[in-house]
């Protein structure tokens, strides 16, 4: 009989969770065997524990999330009691009901995730689509310089003034960064993981992730977090909770950059607790307590576009209403679609409305220029430019980053609507579907942050 590989919350209460998850995180028997603990009185019910990474603590309620609002201080802050633990399982299809009527458990779907690049593997009958109507699609136009991009997002003006991004550091949760050619300073990867923080080759996915937060950032930091050993919701929530680790200890990463998602939605009927549909999942509610730690989120809108999706797209996953979801659609994240240098929106952008919230994507932010891949740049071609709304969305992050350092306690509602704010808009005044409320612009979000700082000291 097939078995059903799932994440089970269980309703245990751990004291010093912070503390016991490192601990556990160290050695994958550990990890198995503390697991196989929690499990002691559901035994005969073949719950095999899969051990891909620790029990993940979870922290619900008011009094969680003032405790986790001080994480934001570069001290060290109590240790916390977890509300649940999460564990990564396996189990006889046979079984499903038995453990989903127990009050003390929870099943949740641990659905695969994809990157947000726009490779794509084969031809097919969208390739012969053209540029037409502010649409970049294929073929699409050359890649630009990365001074463009950065032209294009005001920085130099902030910089002149000394704020260049420093003091400020991003996490990146992806494939893994390249530390010998971006400034990788810290991260997390689990016991045993054949991929350590700082050591992925220069062609990966993270690494152009990296290479784009700098273009309006060149001084931030870099946290490597490569879960995508563990390409599913439960190993991006164990590299969540190591962020929250960090946080707790001395007030970073300040910023996490999210360019992966879900390429389609299966049946509500069939899986109503699936990441897509069910905003209660656990992962939805990690990134809520990073936010309530007071790290500002980032995630890719997603390359399901109606115009030209990406060939990763499933049927389902596809257009306007189809395309943003899961935790990329949450209220409290920023969600980034992408544009060219000539803000056309690029085709395969995804869509809103979002499933959770509607206003998705929040705003744009620049694709397809010479990052890290390209000519003279350290990927090579490798790939011809960087691109998807992997791109856009670490540029995004570093805009907030160069915000960042010169005011260093927006909280993450106040940066979102300061970008929202300074947002270049392309279509009619207000939020749409493609572009959200506008590109991104750097100087246009500082020169406000710097009008409100005078109001306020006027006051």
């Amino acid at each position: 009989m097939a078995k059903v590989k799932a994440l089970l919350e269980l309703a245990q209460q751990t004291s010093n969770s912070f503390e016991t998850f490192e601990l556990n995180c160290q050695s994958e028997a550990e990890s198995v065997k503390e697991s196989e603990k929690m499990l002691t009185d559901m035994s005969g019910l073949g719950i095999e524990v899969t051990g891909e990474f620790a029990p993940i603590p979870m922290y619900e309620g008011k009094a969680y999330t003032k405790a986790l609002s001080e994480f934001s201080v570069a001290t060290t802050n109590s240790d916390m009691e977890s509300s649940s633990m999460v564990i990564p399982c396996q189990f006889d299809y046979k079984h499903y009901e038995e453990i989903q009527n127990r009050k003390d458990v929870k099943i949740w779907p641990n659905s695969p995730l994809t990157l947000f690049d726009n490779r794509q593997s084969s031809e097919h009958i969208l390739d012969l689509a053209n540029s037409a109507l502010g649409l970049d699609c294929r073929p699409f136009r050359e890649g630009v310089p990365i001074d463009d991009i950065r032209t294009l997002l005001s920085v130099e003006s902030i910089w002149s003034e000394g704020f260049r991004g420093q003091n400020i550091v991003i996490g990146i949760v992806d494939e893994g960064v390249n530390g010998e050619v971006y400034p990788v300073v810290g991260g997390f990867s689990r016991a045993g993981a054949s991929r350590q923080p700082g050591d992925a080759p220069i062609t990966s996915h993270g690494s152009m992730c990296a290479a784009d937060v700098l273009v309006a950032a060149p001084a931030c930091k870099i946290y490597d977090y490569p879960f995508l050993g563990v390409q599913n919701s439960g190993g991006v929530m164990a590299m969540f909770q190591a962020i929250l680790n960090q946080r707790r200890i001395d007030g970073t990463p300040h910023i996490t950059n999210n360019s992966y998602g879900f390429v389609g939605k299966p049946d509500r009927q069939l899986s109503p607790r699936h990441e897509v549909w069910d905003i209660n999942h656990p992962v939805h509610r990690k990134v809520r307590e990073l936010i309530s730690a007071g790290i500002h989120m980032f995630f890719a809108a997603g390359n399901c576009g109606q115009d030209c999706p990406s060939g990763s797209c499933l049927p389902s996953g596809i257009g306007p209403g189809n395309s943003i979801h899961a935790s990329n659609s949450l209220e409290e994240v920023i969600t980034v679609a992408a544009v060219n240098s000539r803000h056309e929106r690029i085709g395969y952008s995804s869509q809103g409305p979002g499933g959770f919230f509607n206003e998705k994507p929040d705003i744009a932010a620049y694709s397809h220029f010479f990052g890290n891949f390209g000519p003279e740049r350290p990927g090579g071609t490798f790939q011809p430019y960087d691109n998807g709304t992997s791109a856009s969305t670490p540029v995004a992050a570093g805009v907030a980053a160069l915000l960042l350092s010169s005011f260093p306690n927006l909280s993450p509602k106040d940066l979102k609507d300061v970008l929202i704010q300074g947002a270049i808009n392309l279509g009619s005044p207000g939020w749409d579907s493609d572009t959200g409320h506008g590109v991104i612009n750097a100087g246009s979000a500082y020169r406000s942050l710097c009008r409100r700082n005078i109001e306020e000291i006027e006051l």
